[in-house]
């Protein structure tokens, strides 16, 4: 159908548009978050700042136990940073150039894998100075430096190239969480299109469209396409991330002018509620 520019009919269609996006994209917090909580996460809270307070995901989860319920004494606590994206345009930066993009990232992977060499993300664990890409420095240190510094510049490059915004590279340089996430409807982004060390949940656009029945688990309708490197978070980063999870879930208690109290009595009762779900 054709119609002007500024006619009430396009502004109504294009509401309705925006409201299908925002209704998605809070559906798929939602099922995001139902998952992380029949995995085992104990804490589990929607639009989280990160561990360094710079960024704010969708969701975020902590947990000391598995999926099972028993602790994880030896481990330590899993945690999890969730992005939602209900588009092609809010995922890529610049969706005509993401195929050659994608392909020449591929060719790199496999010169690495010839090399017997492991990527494990385009940045150094915390609190490295030199950032490699990979595990083994010793190893590495024999190969061509110039050869490697380019592998390396190149993969940084498509990788800032690709995906809209930096939040995706930050969060695996910083190593935020001990497993990052993309949650996405079904079909919409390929596995090979992930960046790399994050792995990928679905939920079908039935489910996000509300055509599910009431209390049906999420285990049932969300999948965990791909599986997300795992990555060694410091223990400050851990209780920062849960301390953030209960700020975050304090924003719908008491109103907006409740009074939360100083950091230190917020720290107080996060330590006194990690103790108690050791017990």
């Amino acid at each position: 159908m054709d119609f002007c520019r500024d006619s009430p009919l396009r502004a109504e269609v294009l509401m309705e548009n925006t409201m299908a996006e925002s209704r998605a994209h809070r559906q798929l917090k939602r099922w995001t978050s139902l998952w992380l909580r029949e995995q085992g996460y104990l804490a589990v809270g929607i639009e989280v700042a990160d561990p360094t307070g710079r960024f704010r995901v969708d969701v975020a989860g902590w947990t000391d136990r598995d999926a099972q319920g028993s602790a994880l004494r030896q481990l330590g606590p899993r945690t999890v940073l969730v992005e939602c994206k209900q588009s092609r345009g809010d995922f890529f930066r610049d969706g005509d150039c993401s195929s050659g993009l994608l392909a020449r990232r591929d060719q790199l992977l496999r010169e690495l894998e010839r090399h017997d060499m492991e990527p494990t993300g385009l940045f150094s664990p915390l609190g490295d100075v030199d950032e490699t890409l990979f595990k083994d420095v010793e190893r590495t240190a024999r190969r061509s430096d110039r050869d490697l510094r380019r592998v390396r510049v190149e993969l940084t490059a498509i990788e800032r190239r690709l995906y809209r915004g930096m939040k995706f590279a930050k969060l695996r340089r910083w190593r935020g969480a001990s497993r990052l996430l993309i949650a996405a409807p079904v079909g919409l982004i390929a596995c090979t299109e992930l960046p790399i060390g994050w792995g990928l949940l679905e939920v079908p656009w039935s489910v996000l469209n509300g055509q599910v029945p009431d209390g049906i688990p999420a285990t049932e309708v969300v999948t965990l396409k791909t599986m997300p490197a795992v990555h060694q978070v410091s223990e400050a980063v851990e209780k920062r991330l849960l301390r953030n999870i209960a700020v975050a879930n304090s924003r719908f208690v008491g109103g907006r002018g409740a009074v939360l109290g100083t950091r230190r009595d917020l720290s107080k009762k996060i330590s006194t509620f990690a103790q108690a779900g050791t017990g």
